[in-house]
């Protein structure tokens, strides 16, 4: 899973690849200088930073996953000192405020996935921003 690519990595976690697939699409009409990942999953997640030699600029979860939540994915991370720096979206169906407040606490910016294409290139263009700002 490791990319030969010397692009900056953007890692999505998302288990329906049909919502992977949009967001690539939407991502590629923009730029082609990110390299988007999928892990199916927040334990695929986990793996792929732990075994990375170059972190993600960013790391994209959706909340509802099986075997492993992005919510669980966020609380690794941020408790890590080493991971703890890196930019977090969060990507989701959930309007629930206990998931907003969540990601408030941690400092992430939080998305409701859209309906519409040009919502979901506002999307890409923020995720785009945040890898600008990160220092991971």
């Amino acid at each position: 899973m490791e990319p030969a690519s010397t692009k900056p990595v953007i890692l999505y976690a998302e288990d329906d690849f049909d919502d992977f697939e949009s967001l690539k699409e939407a991502l590629d009409q923009l730029t082609d200088h990110q390299l988007l990942l999928h892990a199916k999953n927040g334990e695929e997640a986990v793996s792929f930073i732990e075994k990375a030699t170059i972190l993600p600029k960013l790391v994209v979860l959706d909340l509802n996953m099986p075997v492993m939540d992005g919510k669980e994915v966020l609380k690794w991370m941020k408790d890590r000192q080493q991971y703890k720096n890196i930019p977090v979206m969060i990507f989701t169906t959930s309007s629930r405020e206990d998931d907003i407040k969540l990601c408030q606490n941690y400092g992430c910016t939080f998305f409701r996935k859209p309906t519409l294409y040009r919502d979901l290139l506002h999307v890409a263009q923020t995720m785009l921003q945040l890898c600008e700002k990160s220092h991971a």
